[in-house]
């Protein structure tokens, strides 16, 4: 079966990493999204032995566990991101 995909791309403000939403769009009319945030570098001291005792205490704690974030300064970037999430929801198998 044949498909389609587009994709959106959002660096991070910092570089760090990028928020990526691929749609694919199959010849059948199935839709499927995959939405990941992917580093581009990657902090060694976080996954440490300590790191790894604090994420555990957090986990077993109840507490939110944070492994990867993405800064947007400013109203402009997050827009132009719903614009481009809207017009990703239109694309579709033709």
């Amino acid at each position: 079966m044949e498909e389609k995909s587009k994709m959106i791309v959002l660096p991070c403000d910092c570089k760090c990493c990028m928020f990526v939403i691929e749609k694919t769009a199959w010849e059948d009319g199935e839709i499927n999204y995959n939405i990941s945030i992917q580093d581009s570098s990657y902090d060694h001291n976080y996954n440490t032995l300590w790191g790894r005792i604090k994420r555990a205490i957090k986990a077993l704690s109840g507490k939110p566990i944070y492994f990867n974030d993405l800064f947007i300064e400013g109203e402009e970037t997050f827009h132009k991101l719903v614009l481009d999430m809207e017009e990703l929801e239109k694309f579709k198998y033709d």
